[in-house]
């Protein structure tokens, strides 16, 4: 291993002969190694990721947790000798190689995980460090932006799933397209280019409106309306769901206030994914939002959602229904 740079831990007196490098230098040299990887007829970029960097941390104290990573980095680079081994951040190494098999990521991810089984010996004292696995293959002649989107977007999964995921780039214009419109979602929500459309619910005995269900669509600039369908699981699997429904909640209160100044008191109801009911940040600020405005609304959680961590997802249900129940 030549050099596993980290700007933040040089002259650590727990590095050894490792030469650091600055980590502002670190997207750079990710690119370069990549396109250094293309006499295989396949590249592979793995970001692996102390999961219990936090706990370390508490145990360890900043300044060694923050060193951590170079050891990790170190027992990476003598598990795959053939790889190149950068420090991305203080719990974050990347792992460039190529090969001419796709099943070489597998072997390689595979060589990871029982490496890591064993622990480290830190300062005397015995610690099992967990990684966290992101991975993405290329072929040789696919640009290397989207082999680094693939596996930022693999390991932002794989802390969801709290499993190793590897995923493959295509290289066709449909994996490109949606590429570039998940970047242009986080922009459009900042933007306001997002408007709701709203879907009558009707008492039928009565013959009356007694709610409303709001829909989400998006005023592309350039592509024009984009459809639920097409951004919905872009916004889930980046996290922008987050700021999407909390978006949703304050345009609906507004406009909910504007149609009961016309004479509409309708209740609102609001898609909720159901993944987002185990964050309880989430669960916070959307109950702040409904209480401050004293707004009525409704939430249905959609049906396709999958809720990773029921317990949580449940005790937070539990709370916002004790918060809100007189305005839900």
């Amino acid at each position: 291993m030549s050099h596993i740079p980290h700007g933040q831990v040089e002259g650590s007196p727990h590095l050894g002969g490792i030469r650091l490098l600055d980590a502002d230098l670190s997207i750079k040299r990710t690119r370069d190694a990549i396109c250094q990887a293309s006499q295989g007829s396949w590249r592979f970029l793995v970001l692996a990721e102390v999961a219990n960097f936090a706990v370390l941390r508490r145990h360890l104290g900043r300044s060694r947790a923050d060193t951590v990573i170079v050891d990790v980095a170190a027992r990476i680079a003598d598990t795959l000798p053939d790889a190149r081994v950068m420090v991305a951040g203080r719990d974050t190494a990347e792992i460039v190689f190529e090969s001419e098999a796709r099943l070489a990521l597998d072997v390689a991810i595979a060589a990871l995980e029982i490496a890591f089984e064993d622990p480290f010996d830190i300062d005397g004292e015995s610690y099992v460090i967990h990684i966290q696995l992101g991975a993405a293959a290329a072929s040789a002649h696919r640009d290397e932006v989207l082999l680094i989107e693939e596996a930022e977007h693999a390991l932002r999964e794989a802390r969801a799933e709290r499993i190793t995921i590897a995923r493959d780039v295509t290289g066709n214009p449909a994996a490109m397209d949606r590429a570039e419109l998940s970047l242009d979602l986080t922009r459009a929500i900042e933007k306001e280019e997002l408007f709701l459309q709203y879907q009558p619910k009707v008492h039928l005995r009565r013959q009356e409106v007694t709610s409303v269900e709001a829909l989400v669509r998006w005023n592309h600039p350039t592509r024009g309306l984009v459809l639920p369908n097409d951004f919905i699981p872009l916004a889930e699997e980046s996290r922008d769901i987050v700021a999407l429904t909390l978006w949703t909640i304050r345009r609906s209160i507004a406009d909910q206030k504007a149609l009961a100044a016309s004479g509409h008191d309708l209740r609102i109801f609001i898609n909720i994914a159901g993944a987002l009911l185990a964050d309880k940040r989430f669960v916070r600020r959307a109950c702040e939002l409904v209480q401050a405005s004293g707004a009525q609304l409704g939430f249905e959680i959609t049906e396709t959602s999958v809720i990773r961590d029921p317990e949580s997802a449940i005790a937070n249900l539990k709370q916002t229904v004790r918060k809100l129940q007189p305005r839900m």
